[in-house]
């Protein structure tokens, strides 16, 4: 299926019930614990299901109760979680892996969320790059610390793409859509979820977007949920309830998008319905459009994704990749 149209439709599917029954059921008994999610970048639809956990009460019937903030990039997640800045964090699993083996930075992911790598390359339907081969003779802009970087010279290669002529322009992630419309890059980097915002913005000078993804040479997981290992150690009961209350929301969200969409707009003022909100869409094929996602629960790690993502973060990253074992990077303790 195209993703310019799958963010345009509702996707409706049967929820298991059992993600509810056993850590909510008693929620009562629990006093509510102050707790803070931080993401790894500012809100928009992708989002949105955290934010319909929170105004459906879901949350709150964990016993928790949760502020969202902002984020500025997966690796400052990283850094802020384990520093103890907040409890809980959203960040590229690669950002995790990357934090452990130089800095020994003492993060974990606890639950998946992208079961599919967001990492994309965005043109103009009209450029005639088609392929990633294309790109060789064009200029390419992209934020020199995102996740997208990390992977770009090892999809290049996969692609028989010479990196020396392709020409890489540093930008601000705010200015890839603004870049890509106007011509003044030939293409630009930057997650899935940036194709609604970036096609409104096409569509306001006539253009379309075409998108080049990262998961046409990779199968890795991208995105997920984190917590420093001191709050697993410390707060073991906290942390599985806000696992379970956050899968019940992913949930919520892939069967509602629509009023996960809602909710979040009247946390966050000001975002553009037509393009921040359709981001939900894409967050929901990334979260459960794939053979790992139909084959496992909301959340899980499958061992062998799980061992290529840290394969592939080790390759693009010139990591010994005997040095770790994928397993030391995640723990499965909290999934409901």
């Amino acid at each position: 299926m195209q993703i310019s149209s799958l963010v345009r439709r509702i996707t409706r599917r049967v929820v298991i019930p059992s993600l509810a029954s056993v850590l909510f059921a008693a929620s009562a008994a629990y006093a509510q614990d102050e707790a803070t999610l931080i993401l790894d970048w500012v809100p928009d639809g992708s989002y949105a299901a955290f934010y319909a956990g929170v105004a459906e009460g879901f949350y709150d019937e964990a016993g928790i109760s949760l502020s969202i903030e902002r984020g500025f990039g997966s690796s400052d997640t990283v850094t802020k979680i384990a520093s103890g800045v907040a409890k809980f964090g959203i960040a590229d699993i690669a950002a995790v892996m990357a934090g452990r083996v130089r800095g020994e930075t003492p993060v974990k992911a606890i639950a998946s969320i992208y079961t599919r790598p967001p990492h994309s390359i965005f043109v103009l339907a009209d450029s005639g790059i088609e392929t990633f081969k294309d790109l060789e003779g064009r200029s390419l802009a992209g934020a020199p610390g995102s996740a997208v970087r990390v992977y770009l010279p090892l999809v290049m290669a996969r692609n028989d793409v010479d990196m020396d002529q392709v020409d890489l322009i540093n930008s601000e992630p705010a200015t890839m859509g603004p870049l890509l419309v106007s011509g003044q890059a030939d293409a630009v980097t930057g997650f899935l979820t940036n194709l609604p915002r970036f096609e409104v913005m096409a569509g306001e000078a006539n253009k379309e977007v075409r998108v080049l993804q990262f998961a046409e040479a990779l199968q890795i997981y991208g995105n997920a949920l984190i917590a420093a290992e001191r709050t697993l150690a410390d707060e073991p009961d906290l942390t599985a309830r806000f696992v379970a209350a956050t899968i019940r929301s992913l949930e919520f969200a892939r069967e509602n998008p629509e009023a996960a969409v809602e909710s979040m707009m009247a946390m966050v003022p000001g975002l553009n319905p037509e393009g921040d909100g359709q981001a939900i869409e894409v967050h929901n094929f990334l979260t459960f459009e794939s053979d790992v996602a139909r084959a496992n629960p909301t959340g899980a790690f499958d061992p062998e994704q799980l061992a290529e993502t840290w394969a592939v973060v080790a390759e693009a990253q010139d990591f010994d990749v005997t040095a770790f074992d994928a397993e030391e990077f995640v723990t499965r303790d909290f999934l409901p």
